[in-house]
C-alpha cells in the first residue's frame, strides 16, 4: 500500500512517504516560526498531513501573539528573521511563566546548536531538514516533558 498523499509531487521524496506513529485523536498543536514562505508552507503541509494542527508565524512578534492566544504544544523556531529574531523570542518564552514550559526545536542553518541549547531550546535542527525528521523530533520532544 503506497502511504504518499496523492497531491504531493511524483518525485518519490522518502519525506512525504513517511508516515510517523500519530493517531488521529492526537491533539498536537505545532507552531511553526520562519521567515521564508516556502519553509512554513512544506512543514506545515507535512505537518498537516501527519495530524498535527499548525499555526504559523513569518517573525518573531507574530509568533509571541500565536503562543498568547494558541497555546502551542511545541514551536518550531528559526533563529534569523525580521521584526524580532529567534533569539529574542527565546529568551521572552523562556522568561515568561505561561510559556517556559512549552518545548522549542531551534531550525536554523548557522550552526547555533550549542548557543540555541544554552538559550533554552530543547532541541535543534540544521537547515535543511526533511520534513519527516523534523515531526519526529517534534514528537520526541511531546513525549519528554521539559524540566522547567
Amino acid at each position: 500500500m503506497d502511504d504518499r498523499d496523492p497531491s504531493d509531487s511524483a518525485s518519490g521524496d522518502s519525506a512525504f512517504r513517511h508516515r510517523a506513529h500519530v493517531e488521529p485523536r492526537l491533539r498536537l498543536t505545532v507552531l511553526l516560526v520562519d521567515d521564508i514562505a516556502d519553509t512554513r508552507e512544506m512543514y506545515q503541509r507535512f505537518f498537516l498531513w501527519q495530524g498535527a494542527r499548525v499555526i504559523t508565524a513569518a517573525d518573531g512578534v507574530a509568533a509571541l501573539q500565536a503562543v498568547v492566544y494558541e497555546s502551542p504544544d511545541v514551536i518550531v523556531l528559526d533563529l534569523a528573521m525580521p521584526r524580532m529574531n529567534g533569539w529574542e523570542v527565546l529568551d521572552i518564552l523562556r522568561k515568561d511563566p505561561r510559556s517556559r514550559a512549552v518545548p522549542v526545536l531551534v531550525l536554523s542553518g548557522q550552526g547555533h546548536r550549542d548557543s540555541a541549547l544554552n538559550a533554552g531550546a530543547d532541541a535543534y535542527c540544521d537547515k535543511p531538514c526533511r520534513p519527516d525528521i523534523l515531526f519526529d523530533q517534534v514528537l520526541r520532544l511531546m513525549r519528554e516533558p521539559r524540566k522547567v
